[in-house]
């Protein structure tokens, strides 16, 4: 893992193993079926992480590295979207947006990225992402979105919210 300076914000990158991401993206296939569409914008699916699914452990796990790599020592679960994963396929993009709340951070975590497009808009700069990266959004704080994806291979984010 090493940490990268991104344009407003940084991340780490190799944040997971490959072993890691195969386990969560084969969860992401097996269950894509039961992921609604995302009302937000055409092209895309989410799905809240909760105690019954496979990889609500795994994903504990992940949130609670970054709680100690980041000093995180008080915080909440982001009640409207709490930790979860979006697919954006192909022509599928995120709206420039803020969230509700202003102390509303989100790190995302990059497990499929397209060959095209997918790229992250932070406070109107564009960063290129990768697999395995995971990235600091203070999503109440600053407008956020991502480009269009351009290829066949969507981009999948496991999201993780936290009110600080």
């Amino acid at each position: 893992m090493q940490k990268i300076i991104l344009k407003n914000t940084y991340g780490y990158t190799n944040f997971i193993s490959d072993t890691t991401q195969e386990f969560l993206l084969d969860w992401v296939k097996e269950n894509e079926s039961i992921f609604p569409n995302n009302p937000m914008g055409n092209n895309r699916k989410f799905k809240v992480i909760t105690e019954e699914d496979e990889i609500f452990g795994e994903v504990e796990m992940i949130k609670k590295t970054i709680i100690g790599l980041e000093n995180i020592n008080s915080w909440k679960l982001e009640p409207n979207y709490k930790d979860y994963i979006g697919i954006n396929y192909k022509n599928g993009f995120i709206h420039q947006h803020k969230d509700e709340f202003h102390n509303h951070l989100r790190w995302n975590l990059i497990l499929s990225y397209p060959e095209k497009g997918g790229h992250s808009i932070y406070n109107h700069e564009m960063n290129v992402l990768e697999e395995k990266m995971i990235w600091r959004c203070e999503a109440g704080k600053y407008t956020h979105g991502s480009t269009k994806v351009e290829s066949e291979k969507p981009r999948i984010t496991l999201s993780l919210g936290f009110l600080i």
